[in-house]
């Protein structure tokens, strides 16, 4: 059964929200943009005026230069071009050094309510500033008119003396400019929803193109499945994330795929090895309860064989629960210094008895004293099963040989025996799980197949490692390398429980 939809799904996309982020800063931009074109409009347009009223201003002074102390000729002047019809309303007024008023256009002379100018007289610091030859602006707002009008004070010098005669102050009505201004400002406001309409199916658009590698990931994700893990992600081979992705989840397949098959042999392992004692018991009850014997020893030998084969399960599942637990880290070492050459002269000591049974010489003796840290009883089990494995393959008058060597770093344990050796292809499986090299011989010997990848995993925990040497009819020749006491107490604090899953051939 489908899962059902979430509402509002699409909006939690991620091309959504790639498209809204983008929509949202080009909309940023657009503002930014319009107002900064806006305000940059504005200000150009009025320093444009300032020119205009400059050049006119100075034809202006030169009719006033031109004709000295003929103020009527100039007063009819300003009249006649208040009664123009100028795309700009400028009006004049001119005064002399004392600030009398000269000449005024028609607008300086308007009158409010109370019969006082529009606009006052010029002020003491205005006349002293521009008699110092400095130009001042300024904006104003008359009663009855919506716009503002730009108020400029500037001296004018005669052209023949170049001495400051005269102070003109022109007055220009914006009310243009303001029509411009607003004008622009709509242009502005009504591109800015076409372009955001645009940048938002661009940004979808190229939000769909971005993440399409995605949703091709996606799509074949979904498709991938325990049965299907040799199936592997298309790569766009472009060198970007999303190739960079696909590359790290094939990988990560890969992974999978290898512990799948692993975990798909250790099953078929496994149970080959548990089904093997249950049918020997099985196969044992069913001829004792067909002989109908009331002879008390053929039971006893069926119990007798029935604990030998529930013994060799428990041995099974006991070290299938240890390797277990130290895969998932839950297996502690306790280390602690200790003298390693008593430890193999113990593990000598313990297997004599069995080598001469086997007709076998174990050769182990005078060992360098050595102090390493590890857990003492690991390493037990470590070296013996490795000694454990080359008496029981080793032929009648063959030879078992321990020696331990030390040098600067590590000591180096060896156990070299005259066995039936093992092929060089099949050396590092060996320490594979349930790996046998000969499996014909493993219910004569007894072995699990799990005591070299018991070994190999606690060498591993203690910062060191397994070797072997050996081919087939000249023996073979496991070393074990150990860090000695001052290495280990240097890497005691970032060494941990390794989480190898490695097996074993040869085990006891």
């Amino acid at each position: 059964m489908s899962s059902k939809r979430p509402r509002f799904a699409f909006f939690r996309r991620a091309r959504f929200r790639l498209t809204l982020y983008y929509t949202a800063i080009q909309l940023l931009f657009l503002i930014a943009l319009g107002v900064f074109l806006y305000i940059r409009n504005d200000r150009s347009m009025v320093i444009e005026l300032e020119k205009f009223i400059k050049d006119d201003a100075h034809d202006l002074m030169l009719n006033v230069y031109g004709h000295p102390n003929d103020w009527a000729a100039t007063q009819r002047r300003l009249d006649y071009e208040s009664r123009g019809e100028r795309y700009y309303e400028l009006s004049y007024r001119l005064y002399d050094p004392t600030g009398k008023l000269m000449a005024s256009s028609r607008t300086f002379r308007e009158k409010r309510a109370d019969g006082q100018n529009l606009i006052g007289p010029i002020s003491e610091d205005t006349l002293h500033d521009a008699l110092e030859g400095e130009a001042i602006e300024d904006f104003v707002h008359l009663p009855g008119r919506p716009s503002r009008h730009l108020l400029i004070t500037r001296p004018t010098a005669d052209p023949a003396t170049g001495e400051t005669r005269y102070v003109v102050q022109a007055l220009a009505y914006l009310e243009p400019l303001d029509k411009l201004s607003r004008r622009y400002r709509h242009n502005i406001l009504s591109a800015i929803p076409v372009f955001v309409l645009i940048s938002w199916f661009g940004g979808y658009a190229l939000a769909r193109k971005v993440l399409k590698p995605v949703f091709q990931i996606a799509r074949t994700a979904r498709q991938i499945t325990s049965a299907r893990l040799n199936e592997r992600l298309a790569r766009s081979n472009s060198g970007d994330e999303f190739d960079m992705l696909a590359v790290t989840l094939n990988d990560m397949i890969h992974r999978l795929e290898e512990s799948f098959a692993l975990l798909r042999q250790f099953a078929a392992d496994a149970a080959h090895e548990l089904r093997t004692p249950l049918t020997i018991m099985k196969g044992e009850a069913e001829i004792a309860l067909r002989s109908n014997t009331d002879d008390p020893e053929a039971y006893r030998g069926v119990l007798e064989s029935s604990i030998r084969e529930c013994d060799h399960m428990i041995g099974i599942i006991t070290n299938l629960l240890f390797l277990s637990q130290a895969d998932t880290g839950d297996v502690a070492i306790d280390r602690q210094p200790f003298r390693l050459d008593e430890l193999l002269a113990e593990i000598v000591e313990t297997f004599q008895i069995l080598a001469e049974e086997a007709q076998i010489a174990l050769e182990g003796d005078d060992f360098p004293e050595v102090t390493i840290q590890g857990d003492r009883c690991r390493l037990h089990e470590l070296f013996a099963n490795l000694v454990d494995n080359a008496v029981k393959y080793t032929p009648a008058n063959g030879r078992v040989a321990i020696t331990c060597e030390v040098d600067a770093q590590e000591v180096h344990v060896t156990i070299a025996d005259t066995g039936i050796g093992i092929p060089e292809d099949q050396q590092e499986k060996i320490f594979e799980r349930f790996y046998r090299v000969d499996r014909s011989r493993s219910r004569e010997t007894g072995g699990y197949g799990l005591g070299l990848s018991i070994a190999r995993w606690i060498a591993n925990a203690h910062g060191g490692r397994i070797t072997v040497h050996s081919a087939p009819g000249a023996g073979s020749t496991f070393t074990v390398g150990l860090p000695l006491l001052a290495a280990a107490a240097g890497a005691d604090g970032a060494d941990s429980p390794s989480r190898t899953s490695n097996g074993m051939a040869r085990s006891a």
